[in-house]
């Protein structure tokens, strides 16, 4: 009998879909929205976006701290037209952590983010799906923040470019 469990969580941002598909495919992002929770060694640093089929491993810091296990992530597919990110990760007592984010379009210029993450920890499964529980709550509340400062600067942006008095600086 399989122990795997499944989350999925979705939340409503207030941005446009494009500018958080393409944060979604940048380690800064990532860095944002964990900040505290976990540090992953590998993406210190790092500004590249993700690339479908790219793997790392490195040490997994709780709290940013505390050496948890050595993760290993793999992008398994990076969708830009249906806008679909999933990673097989695996480390520690976690035999299987695969995560889907989908990111689509809804009225308003606003975005539907849904994280589903399936996990399988053996014996500790449930405990570590309750902690994925907390923390893509957590996460997701981060994302809401970001997706307002990414549409703001999208809107500062838009907003220059039609600006003629710039040229004339």
């Amino acid at each position: 009998m399989s122990r795997s469990r499944t989350i999925r969580r979705s939340t409503l941002l207030d941005a446009p879909a494009d500018l958080v598909w393409a944060a979604v495919r940048t380690p800064q992002a990532f860095r944002f929205i964990t900040r505290g929770l976990l540090d992953w060694r590998p993406i210190r640093g790092r500004t590249e976006p993700w690339a479908e089929g790219e793997q790392a491993m490195g040490w997994l810091l709780l709290g940013g701290v505390i050496p948890f296990s050595r993760h290993r992530i793999r992008v398994a597919e990076l969708d830009d037209r249906a806008r679909v990110l999933r990673s097989d990760e695996s480390g520690g007592a976690i035999r299987s952590w695969r995560h889907d984010i989908h990111v689509e379009p809804v009225e308003g210029g606003r975005t539907r983010y849904t994280d589903v993450i399936h996990i399988d920890a053996g014996p500790l499964t449930l405990p570590v799906t309750a902690f994925a529980w907390v923390f893509y709550a957590i996460r997701q509340r981060r994302w809401r923040r970001l997706a307002t400062i990414l549409a703001g600067v999208d809107r500062s942006e838009r907003q220059l470019s039609r600006d003629p008095s710039l040229g004339r600086r």
